[in-house]
């Protein structure tokens, strides 16, 4: 450009510096979150007009711009593409100018809900939480019942206990005031403790249901005890009936914890009655078991019934 001589570029040039300008200014907005230079002045009267810089576009003249940059100056397609997307931006901006606040409101709680219901299946209509009663055996060969009433150990080493025989089993060594050990083949299960500790650390003991199934017993009379860890055992459905049905007549145990055993569904239905039962139970963790989701829910009901969230662990 000449001095003082009112030149200027060629329709083209001026088109390719406009782009590179506003190249140069989306890359500043990304990197930077400094404002804009204010828009040049008008110049004043008698200076060169081919001093004044170049007007920059409005930023949807410079999005426009890169997106004909990048599919080709003046090519039908990057005008196709302009117009479809400034259309479907029209759209939408007409779309939610329809709409008041309460209507977006009720829209997103609406969203929500539906996400809510995706989420967390519908619970099947039923009765109230209950236990199921498992049939009682009989007394294994060899065990006889008045030997029970007495002695301060009683060896099942040598006895294959099954858990209907367990249940047969159980009320008569917790009638044994002076049992304090019970003998299987690979552990012992200490029953005095259960009567004179308050807290007992049985985790990772290899217990199975048979030995649930005495414990239970035990807590269903026991007054002292307020913390009973059962976790990383063995134990499944069956002895997590015996344990919730112990709870319904147990007031005292405040903790209980049989994180990382074998439950089931079932099992959470009957620990549904038993947290309501209970009133003394303050903390319950069934962690890494396979109780179902339903069966989750149905426990976080019953559980907040009479109770905060805090203390229930799934």
């Amino acid at each position: 450009l000449t001095h003082g001589v009112d030149a200027h570029p060629p329709a083209g040039q001026v088109s390719r510096l406009t782009a590179r300008r506003g190249h140069r200014l989306r890359g500043r907005r990304s990197m930077s979150k400094r404002k804009l230079p204010a828009a040049p002045e008008a110049p004043e009267a008698g200076r060169a007009a081919g001093k004044q810089r170049l007007q920059l576009p409005e930023e949807e003249d410079v999005n426009d711009v890169l997106l004909h940059e990048m599919l080709g100056d003046g090519s039908e397609a990057a005008d196709a593409e302009v117009d479809r997307l400034s259309g479907g931006v029209d759209s939408i901006e007409g779309g939610i100018e329809g709409l008041d606040a309460e209507d977006l409101l009720a829209n997103l709680e609406g969203q929500q809900s539906e996400r809510a219901s995706a989420e967390i299946p519908e619970l099947p209509p039923g009765d109230a939480p209950s236990i199921p009663e498992l049939p009682v055996g009989d007394l294994p060969p060899g065990i006889d019942a008045t030997a029970l009433a007495s002695g301060g150990e009683l060896d099942l080493s040598a006895v294959s206990l099954s858990t209907a025989q367990a249940r047969r089993l159980a009320p008569m060594v917790c009638e044994n005031a002076a049992l304090s050990v019970i003998k299987f083949s690979q552990h012992e299960l200490p029953v005095g403790e259960l009567r004179e500790e308050d807290e007992l650390e049985w985790d990772s003991e290899e217990y199975t249901d048979v030995e649930a199934i005495l414990i239970a017993e035990f807590l269903k009379h026991s007054t002292k005890l307020t913390r009973l860890d059962l976790a990383r055992n063995q134990i499944s459905d069956e002895g997590a009936i015996a344990l919730a049905t112990a709870l319904c007549a147990n007031s005292s145990i405040e903790y209980l914890n049989l994180e990382s055993n074998n439950l089931s569904g079932t099992a959470g239905s009957a620990f549904c009655k038993a947290v309501e039962d209970n009133s003394s139970l303050q903390y319950l963790n069934i962690m890494y078991n396979a109780l179902p989701t339903t069966a989750q829910q149905m426990l976080r009901d019953s559980w907040s019934k009479s109770r905060s969230n805090i203390g229930l662990h799934l």
